[in-house]
């Protein structure tokens, strides 16, 4: 397993920003030879030049535990070179990538993204791919299937030769980067999915600009995404949802009679800010929320509409699951938004793989269902259409 960074060394100004950012820093890192460049948003990433070298730090909260590993990037002249001894325990990744398998579907829409699709040598499963080439790839087995969690085959995993493999943890049972990191390949769990705001997660796109080398076109992808984001927001200030006043959002779903809702500091309570809701707990200061179904039903009929009703697609799937939800106002009055208007060939949500690199979009298409939800009927832009309303889509 990785070294856990425990302690702190800081020394300057620099690297006082650096252990903000990252949450703690390595050893040895006077902050002379330390120049971060321009992460805005992200707070689990760190790009910048450190004792000469190209260097990448990720940041991954792993159950009570915080992993930092830095990864160093050099083109091929320089690869075999002796790593500075202050960045002993790094990894060295020989830039640009070549074949990478990847086994997150957020890994595979920045990819896309950037045009780097003949990149990606495996994924996990194939059924949750949402883009249809690449899915047409998988089929084919020009791209294999190499599982995730316990199913992950190691064994095809070493066949495949990747140049990396990217994966992410949760803290959870289904966690395989301990498995991969015992086979001495080249490892990066990304954390992107633990960022606070859609422009955090976008911003990420840099990292993969820099892993195959096209680090100016992955900065003018972001910079234009952060201008169309924050007009977004701006213009919908000026253009309220319906009408001037402000829906207010149920989040969550009721499992096992316990009500999972994310918290006012989470990447959906700012997403539902920004696209012109008021979230019922947005005042709330953690990242997550637990409630039982009878304190739900307290504050339901204050809720205009109900967004992300956990993995359920209809209606008909939500009574199943739990047959009270028909007493929830927002449910009664069918305007309930649900993130899984754009699917693959296999059923993937294409919401976890390319609305990662589509903020603005991504924002519209929420504010649309939002409005239009309130006058019961379904978001008008079909293009970029994640989010609909299930009793119409």
């Amino acid at each position: 397993m990785w070294n856990i960074c425990k302690k702190a060394s800081v020394v300057g100004l620099v690297a006082v920003l650096l252990l903000f950012v990252l949450g703690c820093s390595e050893k040895g890192s006077p902050a002379a030879q330390v120049e971060p460049r321009g992460m805005e948003f992200c707070k689990n990433l760190w790009l910048g030049e450190s004792y000469g070298e190209s260097v990448a730090k990720i940041r991954s909260v792993v159950g009570r535990d915080t992993l930092v590993k830095t990864f160093v990037l050099r083109q091929t002249a320089d690869f075999s070179r002796a790593l500075p001894v202050e960045l002993t325990g790094a990894t060295v990744l020989q830039v640009p990538l070549k074949r990478v398998v990847t086994l997150s579907s957020a890994q595979i829409g920045y990819m896309l993204r950037l045009g780097f699709q003949d990149k990606i040598v495996a994924v996990g499963e194939g059924k949750y791919v949402a883009d249809s080439a690449l899915y047409a790839r998988v089929q084919s087995g020009e791209v294999a299937e190499v599982g995730s969690g316990p199913t992950l085959s190691l064994e095809n995993v070493v066949a495949l030769k990747p140049d990396l493999v990217m994966s992410f943890a949760t803290g959870g049972g289904h966690d395989d980067y301990e498995r991969i990191n015992a086979l001495g390949l080249p490892l990066m769990l990304t954390s992107e999915w633990q960022e606070d705001s859609p422009l955090a997660k976008a911003e990420w796109i840099k990292l993969f600009g820099r892993l195959f080398g096209i680090e100016a076109l992955a900065d003018s992808i972001f910079k234009q995404s952060k201008i169309a984001y924050l007009q977004a927001v701006n213009g919908g200030a000026s253009d309220a949802v319906d009408g001037g006043s402000c829906p207010r959002v149920l989040v969550g779903m009721s499992y096992g009679g316990v009500w999972y809702a994310p918290g006012g500091n989470s990447y959906t309570a700012r997403l539902i800010k920004d696209a012109g809701g008021c979230y019922l707990w947005a005042s709330d200061t953690s990242r997550e929320l637990q409630f039982s179904l009878e304190e739900i039903m307290l504050v339901a009929d204050s809720a205009d509409v109900w967004v992300n009703p956990g993995m359920f697609a209809t209606p008909e799937d939500l009574l199943a699951s739990e047959p009270r939800v028909k007493y929830i106002k927002a449910f009664k009055e069918k305007r309930v938004c649900q993130n899984d208007g754009r699917k693959g060939p296999g059923g993937g949500n294409d919401f976890y793989e390319s609305a990662v690199v589509y903020p603005a979009e991504m924002l519209l298409n929420l504010r649309q269902c939002l409005k239009n939800a309130t006058n019961g009927a379904d978001s008008i832009q079909k293009e970029f259409d994640w989010y609909h309303n299930i009793f119409i889509f």
